[in-house]
């Protein structure tokens, strides 16, 4: 099993990352649940039923669950509402312990149910998705979607713990699968050259269980990295944004029609729209441009948006929680391996490339 440590320096908070297999069914050999009053696991409903039994017979304490559909269309408040019902009927207290099993989704509301509800309960993240394992359940983001604009409600809070047992990824359909290396890319594109050239070195499924793990940790690692330095956004955590400025405008306004994007598709449409704006500023070569769209394509993940009016698209960024004092701060590539933010660009640069 592989572990890595999560120090959050401004609050001297720490946490593992535990990755690796049969940890569900062994779930008390790195949580200490005995310490909590009940578990109250909020499921999602793509969750298969045995690693769900595998789990509440693993744990020493009482347990209730929910389920709650996956998806970016749930994540709203009428499912915070049905989880915070679910809480007051099921007797939790401040000692009562919330367990998060599931894609992003499901670790992005129940972290924020947990946060908020008595003025914040403990969390544990157990994300069953490739991409919940290297992305959302990492970092202490939770919150849910408002109004149409993606993540516009939410808190900062850290869980006591990350789960990651691969174990699950072996029902993960393959479109699910696929999205998650939009993220992986991501994570090498802005930091680190050489894992960037790893994970573009076959495509998805051609990886072995042993690589995935070193994947996952890899990505989990970096994230880790940057969250400790700077866990509120203002600085470095910044450039994990790449990408995600376009990719939630062109996801939110898929979400409205009978085919919605996924996160990480939406995402490697947005690396190819900001790595066009890069490159029309001066900052990244055409070389590079071309490495990183051939990746993207070799991997399998859309390279062009859905029919979507340029004036939706900029409308949607504008209201981005990125956003400062009405400008679009962007996070840009100068190359390979090295990302700069707070990057304004002239409006008219962004319409021509829409």
């Amino acid at each position: 099993m592989q572990k890595i440590k999560l120090q959050i320096n401004e609050k001297k908070k720490s946490y593992t990352i535990f990755i690796g297999t049969k940890i569900i069914k062994n779930i008390q050999s790195v949580i200490n649940c005995a310490k909590y009053s009940n578990a109250l696991i909020i499921a999602d409903t793509n969750v298969p039923k045995k690693i769900l039994k595998n789990l509440t017979t693993a744990l020493p304490i009482k347990s209730s669950a929910i389920s709650i559909s996956g998806g970016d269309r749930h994540k709203s408040i009428e499912s915070v509402q049905k989880i915070w019902k679910f809480f007051l009927e099921s007797y939790c207290d401040r000692k009562s312990l919330t367990i998060n099993i599931g894609g992003g989704t499901i670790g992005d509301i129940g972290g924020f149910t947990a946060s908020t509800f008595m003025r914040g309960i403990d969390f544990l993240q157990i994300p069953t998705t490739l991409l919940a394992q290297v992305d959302a359940s990492v970092g202490g983001k939770v919150g849910i979607n408002f109004l149409s604009v993606k993540n516009l409600i939410g808190t900062l809070q850290q869980p006591i713990a990350v789960v990651i047992d691969i174990d699950t990824l072996s029902t993960l359909p393959q479109r699910e699968f696929i999205s998650a290396f939009a993220e992986i890319i991501k994570h090498g594109v802005v930091t680190n050259k050489k894992y960037f050239q790893f994970v573009t070195s076959k495509k998805p499924r051609d990886f072995s269980n042993d690589e995935l793990v070193k994947i996952i940790k890899i990505s989990c690692q970096i994230k880790a990295d940057i969250v400790a330095l700077d866990e509120k956004e203002e600085g470095p955590r910044k450039l994990l944004n790449f990408g995600h400025t376009i990719g939630h405008a062109v996801e939110s306004l898929s979400l409205t029609t009978s085919n919605p994007l996924l996160h990480g598709e939406a995402v490697s449409i947005g690396m190819i729209i900001e790595g066009q704006i890069s490159k029309r500023v001066g900052l990244l070569s055409d070389d590079d441009y071309d490495v990183l769209e051939q990746a993207l394509i070799r991997a399998g993940l859309p390279t062009k948006s859905p029919n979507m009016q340029t004036r939706q698209i900029l409308e949607k960024i504008k209201s981005d929680k990125k956003n400062e004092k009405g400008k679009i701060n962007w996070t840009l590539l100068k190359s390979i391996g090295e990302a700069v933010y707070n990057q304004q660009v002239d409006e008219g640069v962004i319409r021509k490339i829409l």
